[in-house]
């Protein structure tokens, strides 16, 4: 028997993936094998927990997308903004397969917004009240007076109950478009690591195939319910905190505001966490704090110092069960990016059976290049590539310090009218980070 390298060794174990290269077929692959399974837990105006099938959620984006259709937006540029909802869930799934979504950032500045929907000559835009009236209030800054404004709060529903109407009534138009995978269909506007506000343009193609990559080596199971806190604009909570789990039939409820975090978490009970270190900081701190001050003084330890190793089996699996209680009570997966993690941090979450699965990416790449996974773990590190995606260390120096240049499906299509930009990033399909 030949002896296989580590890379070959891990590939043996990745979990099962099926191909999807769209969005539209991704969205009737799921809703047709988890119909009856629920997609969001969402709370209503009376603050009660209520759930959406995926069932539901294919009938509102099809509703959406007709009413879409029906506006003459077929093929055109659509932009989406507002926090965390449902409502921003399914525009940008329509939106996305009608014509290109255009996420935008929803503590931008007004000027900002209206500079990206002329840039990327948005037809129309849903989102929040609160973002579309300060844009309405500017209508001048728009270059196309006759943007629509489609507002969470009132239009929205409008749309969705027409929409459906019209496709009862016959009108197919959404069922029968066909997507090209590698066309653009996602543009996003990134300040980004690598400078000015670009536009990234991404295929639906590079999003899926990073979907798949990561369902490959972290397990997504169909109980998981993922807690969304990050802004959905980014392609770090869009592709994995959303689109991920809708792959693999899991659910996702959305955080009302970092104030309602520990809140949130323990009305819904969420199992799988993306987040940026700071937060995790913050809990790791909460954790050993109030370790110190409910433990008995002969197990606290000096200068809020953590005192977990110095307890016995037994106090060890009370304080573990007070935790995960603490974080409601189903929390298994903490998934972070965007900065480098404490590894001591890390493997504190550890101790608590709480794994931290550390990544990195970049808008460009869709997001994911490199992460920890269910087969390969090291706090100190950043990951090892993820499946069918390669890089390299450019021109290395004699400490081994050089550029991290990336290639794979996930890489995107170019820099947004700047050809010589995406030049001068992609050189023989190697993304230079």
């Amino acid at each position: 028997k030949e002896k296989l390298n580590v890379a070959e060794q891990l590939k043996k174990k990745y979990h099962k993936t099926e191909e999807v290269t769209n969005f539209k077929d991704m969205l009737y692959r799921s809703c047709d094998i988890y119909r009856n399974r629920t997609a969001f837990k969402l709370k209503n105006e009376n603050d009660e927990i209520v759930e959406i099938k995926y069932s539901k959620l294919k009938e509102d984006v099809i509703s959406l997308g007709t009413s879409l259709i029906k506006k003459g937006f077929l093929n055109k540029r659509i932009s989406v903004i507002g926090k965390n909802s449902y409502k921003w869930c399914i525009s940008y799934l329509a939106a996305s397969i009608v014509g290109v979504v255009v996420p935008i950032d929803k503590e931008l500045h007004t000027d900002d917004v209206a500079n990206f929907m002329n840039v990327s000559k948005s037809v129309c835009i849903l989102g929040d009240e609160k973002n579309l009236n300060s844009l309405k209030e500017n209508i001048e800054k728009l270059e196309n007076a006759n943007t629509l404004f489609i507002t969470f709060e009132n239009e929205f529903d409008n749309l969705l109950s027409s929409g459906l109407q019209t496709y009862k009534n016959g009108f197919t138009d959404f069922d029968n478009i066909v997507i090209n995978p590698d066309e653009l269909r996602i543009l996003l506007f990134t300040s980004g690591t690598t400078g000015s506000a670009k536009g990234v343009c991404l295929s639906q193609r590079n999003i899926c195939s990073n979907i798949l990559s990561i369902y490959g080596i972290v397990k997504v199971k169909r109980s998981d319910l993922f807690f969304s806190i990050l802004p959905l604009h980014h392609t770090y909570e869009c592709t994995i905190g959303f689109l991920l789990p809708l792959y693999g039939g899991a659910s996702i409820c959305h955080c009302q505001g970092l104030r309602y975090i520990l809140k949130n978490m323990q009305e819904f009970h969420p199992s799988i966490i993306l987040c940026v270190p700071l937060l995790l900081e913050k809990l790791h701190k909460n954790i050993v704090k109030n370790m110190n001050k409910s433990l008995p003084d002969k197990f606290t330890a000096e200068n809020n110092e953590n005192p977990y190793n110095n307890l016995s089996a037994i106090m060890k699996k009370i304080v573990r069960t007070k935790v995960k209680n603490t974080l409601g009570g189903r929390l298994r997966v903490f998934i972070v990016g965007a900065a480098a993690v404490n590894p001591c941090i890390a493997s504190d979450f550890r101790n608590l059976h709480l794994n931290v699965l550390q990544g990195y990416g970049l808008t460009e790449c869709s997001p994911l290049v490199a992460g920890n996974t269910d087969f390969f773990q090291r706090d100190d590190a950043a990951g090892l590539p993820i499946p069918n995606v390669e890089y390299k260390i450019d021109s290395p120096n004699s400490e081994g310090v050089g550029e991290i240049i990336v290639k794979g499906p996930n890489v995107m299509l170019g820099y947004y009218e700047d050809n010589a930009k995406t030049a001068e990033t992609i050189i023989d399909g190697w993304f230079h980070t």
